[in-house]
Parts: structure tokens; sequence; C-alpha cells
């Protein structure tokens, strides 16, 4: 195992082709037969909607657009962290979906007091021209806040890669005239890499193609964390048209496939390894692993 040189946490090795300033959000603070609840973060009011678990928020957008929620849990009496899903879907389809779990903040509150609130949590995601009806559902504590912003057009989220702490070997896919470096894992030997949460750690994977390999192919994939397994993807892919390798001539990289993983608060380092194809069939995987860039401004 290749130990990388690496910095302090996290660490930012360099912009992911997104634009250098994000977007302007701009908070949704009226929605039709919904009253909004004001909440103090810290001493600073903002416009947040109450969405329950017996019901979910409809919420109306005019697209091209992308779309912020942030949430923070009603944390029930005599709780501290408590776990919780939020879903937008549009037609009965999902559209993204929160797994996360979270605490009470400091100073943030209701002002006519009530339940403690929890740290925030975002979900972000782009939708098409048109107009949308959005619903948002919750399921795991009975209700939480959130807080809607939109910005104009669909432009990517400022993203910044991470270099790993250890992998086998560093390989450069060149895409489009683009040149993004990626990190092998092999059965046995993962990527790993350090996140300081809470954010969304995103994964670039592609499945190396050997000259014998035709057609659609499968893969897997195991993010772990302190050896505890945390969440398996499957993939089903094929060979990348318009992208090759520049350091290894006998292989094709794939598709690539796109993974958001919810990191709750505190350091935590998470490997990733290739469980199948399974050890001694000589198959490899390739992980670009970024978060959003630090949002600069205030607390939401």
């Amino acid at each position: 195992m290749k130990r990388l040189s690496a910095v302090s946490i996290p660490v930012l090795a360099a912009l992911c082709s997104a634009p250098a300033l994000a977007d302007r959000w701009q908070a949704i603070e009226k929605l039709a037969g919904t009253t909004p609840v004001e909440v103090l973060v810290h001493g600073k009011s903002r416009e947040y909607f109450r969405v329950a678990s017996q019901a979910p928020l409809i919420i109306p957008i005019q697209g091209p657009a992308r779309v912020r929620i942030v949430s923070r849990a009603e944390v029930p009496q005599g709780s501290r962290v408590v776990t919780y899903t939020l879903r937008a879907t549009e037609a009965g389809k999902a559209v993204e979906t929160l797994d996360t779990e979270t605490s009470v903040a400091d100073d943030i509150r209701l002002p006519s007091g009530g339940p403690p609130l929890a740290k925030s949590r975002r979900m972000t995601f782009a939708l098409p021209a048109g107009t949308h009806r959005l619903a948002l559902s919750l399921s795991g504590i009975p209700t939480a806040l959130v807080r809607i912003q939109q910005s104009a057009g669909s432009a990517e989220e400022p993203m910044v890669s991470i270099t790993p702490l250890r992998a086998r070997r560093s390989v450069t896919v060149d895409e489009g005239e683009k040149l993004i470096t990626y990190y092998s894992t092999t059965p046995g030997q993962p990527v790993e890499v350090r996140v300081v949460g809470p954010t969304t750690l995103e994964l670039l994977t592609r499945l190396d193609f050997d000259p014998s390999m035709r057609g659609t192919q499968s893969y897997r994939l195991r993010v772990s964390e302190a050896g505890k397994p945390a969440r398996t993807m499957e993939f089903k892919t094929t060979k990348a048209a318009a992208a090759s390798f520049t350091n290894l001539r006998d292989r094709v990289p794939s598709k690539f496939d796109l993974v958001r993983i919810p990191v709750p608060d505190g350091t935590h380092e998470y490997a990733i390894e290739l469980v199948e194809p399974a050890r001694g069939t000589g198959g490899a995987a390739e992980i670009h692993a970024r978060i959003p860039a630090p949002s600069v401004g205030s607390e939401e």
C-alpha cells in the first residue's frame, strides 16, 4: 500500500471543474398553505418550514434551478443524537435522499421556545427547465425544520478533490481534454480518505477494462469506517468511449459512476475497496473523492 503525501485534514488537492464562485442562493420564504417558522441562528433570524413524518411538504419550483435544502431536526425530549431520512420526490420518483445523523446545536433556537434544534444538514440537487412540484418527506423523527434555497441555472456546486491517505497507485484519466487523477483499489487494497463532517463525500468511480473484457461488466465497492462496513455499491458499466488512461496503456476506463455519502460531524476515515471482481482476478477500480468547497458566509 502506497502512503501518499497528504496535508492536514481534510486535504484539498485541486478544484474539480467547477466555477470559482458558488451560485447566489435565494431563500424561498413563502409556500402556499404553510406558515414559516422563525429560527434564530447565532442570533440572526432565518425562515424555515416544518416538515412532519405524517405528511410531505410540497414545494413548487421553476427550473432550471439548483435547489439546496438545509434541514434541522427538532430533537425529542431526552435525546441528544437523532437519525433521520429526508427524501425529495417528484411525481413519485426520487430526486435526492439524505440519510443522516445529527446532534443538538449550540446557539440555534426557536424564539418562542420549544424543542432543541439540531445541527444543520444539507442536500443539493439540480432541476431541469420547467415547472416542478417537489414533495419533501421525513422519516425517523416526528418533525424537522427545513430552509429551502434556489439558484438560477444548473451550474455544478464548487468541489474540491481529496488526496487519499493511502492508495495502491494513482492514475490519470484523460476525458474531453481534461486530466483527472484517480486512485486505484483492488480486493484487499482500499483507497483510504479522511474527511471532516458534516459534509457530503462524492466518489467518482470507474472500473478498469482489460483487453479480454467485452460489453457490460459488473463491479462492487464497499465503504468501511474503522473496519465496519458502512455502505456497499453495485454497478454495471461499459467502456468509456471518450476517456483513456494516460499511464495505463493496457487498460481502458469505464464510464464513471457517482456516489454521494453523507458524512456526520467529526473526523472520519473511510476505506473504499473493490470487492468484486474478487481477489485473484486482476480486477481494479479507480476512485476520485471530493467534497463541496467550504461555503463562505453566515450559517443557515
